[in-house]
């Protein structure tokens, strides 16, 4: 199967976002032609009604998953040997080798860096087959039994310069059993070898050389982003202090005076490789979780944009209804403000849900104003008493006739309303939820209900993703509000037992004036 120029993607994923991801990072690569189907059913009615040159499924899906879509791939003429991806977040040994043998091409394991999924979209294209590329890898991983003979291991390579060939002879001699020895006479082919396809992994480095010493090319290699990261270690036949100042002053790791002794040569050139090693290990560490992040602002931020849609549809209607005369004087017209009005709200969470990630890692500034938190507290209990009428749950309300505070009114209005609405849903019919709001050194909000937090919870209620039986719980509501509680000043802990209930209490500080 030849490559095509401008091929025909099929992306398949259950969630939408992931769908929209994977597409547009199709399209930064230049290739326009991309269909998305939401599950492995419509991929298949996609594959028989269309021509496709690459497919890529997530692995977990209802009704059809990715690998059931993969064996009809293949078992389908037109597909028998088209690019096919699978996308999972977990490789198991049992599954991989399903996939393998039934003929997957490639594997990307969630979460993925868009650097990863070009590298590997690349590939696939340009080794058109059913073939995984990883086949002995992904076996080798995911096996318990260990090999039965060594596997070939590219050794790391050293560079030795030094302008006296029996020097270079002598370090040679002591190195390359273990490691790929590279040589150099002077600084300016050192500096050539360091700056070509294949850079050494260390360097050991002479610093009296003509032309250009040692000292000199150690100045240049850290200035050049591409070399600043090798390791030197200086040869010299001096031991004056002084001179290896000036050394690491100009970023060598060590050095080694000659005559070199064959055991601390060893010694410490395998501790500065391992060295090296790890701190590659954790640059890399670091790229993925700077890209991951873009990756999850990417993901919410059209996440938000899809919820925006339907949200302004509901605005548009209700706003257009409310212009009809009909409802004038009736409790519908309340009924279709109460809609509009919750819409906005919802409008403007959604807007500024971006403020909770920056909540998350620390780098939200509040933009605090003075505001009535009793009028807040007002509007959410009185949208919060329609869903407990519905249960028969009282919704008990006390507070200062003004409760003057310094924060941002949004967030309160999302932190009450996410809290008093999880106290009626945890209600009986005829229980009571009271709410209270009090005045002393602190602005103090309590909220409690007769419903006890289960116990495996409680002392997670609010960290993130705790949540225990409650049907379509994200454990993200509690979470969300103890950020945005904290981010204003302000602090929030909760109390819950069997006999008691659970008692949520809020602490905001006052406005200053009030005092």
């Amino acid at each position: 199967m030849a490559q095509v120029s401008n091929p025909r993607f099929l992306v398949v994923d259950d969630f939408e976002a992931m769908r929209k991801m994977v597409k547009n990072n199709l399209v930064a690569m230049g290739f326009e032609k991309v269909i998305m189907a939401a599950n492995g059913a419509q991929a298949i009615k996609q594959l028989k009604s269309g021509s496709f040159d690459c497919i890529i499924s997530d692995w977990n899906m209802p009704e059809v998953t990715g690998i059931e879509l993969l064996k009809y791939a293949r078992s389908t003429l037109p597909y028998k040997h088209t690019p096919f991806m699978l996308v999972t977040a977990e490789v198991e040994t049992k599954s991989v080798t399903t996939a393998i043998t039934s003929g997957v091409s490639e594997f990307l394991i969630k979460p993925f860096t868009p650097a990863t999924f070009r590298e590997k979209v690349s590939w696939m294209l340009a080794n058109p087959t059913n073939q995984c590329r990883n086949r002995k890898a992904i076996r080798k991983t995911t096996t318990d039994t260990p090999p039965s003979e060594p596997q070939n291991i590219e050794r790391p390579s050293i560079l030795v310069v030094d302008d006296v060939a029996s020097n270079i002879d002598v370090i040679s001699g002591i190195l390359k059993r273990l490691y790929q020895v590279k040589v150099a006479t002077s600084g300016k082919k050192a500096l050539k070898i360091c700056q070509g396809n294949t850079p050494p992994d260390l360097i050991l480095l002479d610093v009296m050389m003509p032309e250009m010493d040692g000292l000199e090319v150690c100045r240049l290699l850290k200035e050049n982003s591409e070399t600043e990261s090798i390791p030197v270690i200086f040869l010299t036949a001096k031991s004056e202090i002084t001179d290896m100042t000036e050394g690491f002053a100009k970023g060598a790791v060590d050095y080694i005076t000659k005559p070199a002794n064959p055991a601390i040569l060893q010694a410490r050139v395998k501790t500065h490789l391992s060295l090296k090693k790890s701190r590659d290990h954790l640059k890399n560490q670091l790229d993925t979780l700077i890209e991951n992040s873009q990756l999850r602002e990417d993901v919410e931020r059209m996440t938000r944009h899809d919820i925006k849609n339907p949200l302004s549809a509901i605005i548009h209607t209700s706003e257009t209804l409310l212009e009809d005369k009909q409802w004038s004087g009736t409790t519908k017209k309340g009924q279709l403000e109460s809609i509009v009005k919750s819409s906005y709200n919802i409008l403007e969470m959604v807007n500024r849900s971006l403020d909770l990630y920056k909540m998350e890692i620390g780098s939200y500034t509040c933009k605090g104003t003075i505001f009535d938190l009793t009028l807040i507290a007002e509007k959410v209990v009185r949208d919060c008493r329609l869903n407990a009428q519905d249960k028969g749950v009282i919704v008990h309300f006390e507070a200062p006739e003004a409760c003057m505070v310094k924060g941002e009114e949004l967030l309160c209005f999302a932190i009450l309303s996410n809290l008093i609405k999880n106290a009626v849903e945890a209600s009986q019919k005829k229980q009571t939820v009271k709410v209270r709001i009090s005045e002393g050194d602190l602005v103090r909000v309590e909220i409690q209900n007769m419903g006890a937090i289960p116990e495996d919870i409680r002392d997670t209620f609010f960290e993130k993703y705790s949540t225990s039986g409650k049907e379509g719980g994200t454990g993200l509501g509690t979470y969300s509000a103890k950020l945005m509680v904290e981010a204003q000043g302000g602090h929030i802990n909760v109390k819950s037992s069997e006999d008691a209930g659970t008692l949520i209490t809020l602490k905001f500080k006052l406005e200053e004036e009030t005092r």
